[in-house]
This record gives structure tokens, sequence and C-alpha cells, in this order.
């Protein structure tokens, strides 16, 4: 089923707690890149896998893409992909949609 391309700016959602008193849950962030500056999906550069993603812990990195398309010689990343942290990818761009 296709799913909402990604770019950069769009959230991703991170499960991730860090150990401690108290502990630290990491929430997610914007992919901020670097992303295919020269592919632009509603105006924003297109994200792809090992694109990072900002998270109050380390930074995250999504790790998962299509496995049919490819921007930038890299899979394109979707909603619903997941991340290092074990995260997923919640937004993305409404009017393209990336099957694989």
């Amino acid at each position: 089923m296709a799913q909402m391309a990604a770019r950069l700016t769009d959230l991703h959602v991170c499960p991730t707690v860090t150990s401690g008193l108290p502990p630290i849950p990491h929430v997610g962030g914007p992919i901020i890149g670097p992303g295919v500056p020269t592919v632009l999906i509603g105006k924003l550069p297109a994200a792809v896998m090992g694109d990072m993603c900002v998270c109050v812990g380390p930074p995250d990195a999504i790790v998962k893409g299509s496995a049919t398309v490819f921007i930038g010689g890299k899979p394109a990343a979707r909603m619903g992909d997941t991340t290092q942290h074990g995260g997923t990818i919640v937004l993305g761009c409404p009017t393209v949609l990336i099957g694989g």
C-alpha cells in the first residue's frame, strides 16, 4: 500500500526512554536530513533512508524506506517507516504517495 512521501521537517515519534531519575522520554521531532535537496516533494527536500531525525536523546535515523522507490540512490522515506530508536515517521506529503 502506498504511503505519504516524507520530507525534511516532517515529524517522527520516538518511543525510547533513557533510564535515570526521572526517566527521560525521547519524544521525537522533525527529520533534519541531509535529505535530497534536488528532489522537492511539496516544496521540501525528499527524505530518504539514513536521514537523521531530532530526538531528545542521541540523534535518531531513518532505517526503513521503500523497497521499490529510490531517491538519490537511497530508499524513499514514507509516513509509517521506522527509525533507529524504534519510532515511526508520522507526517508526510498528502499529495505524493510512494509504494513499496
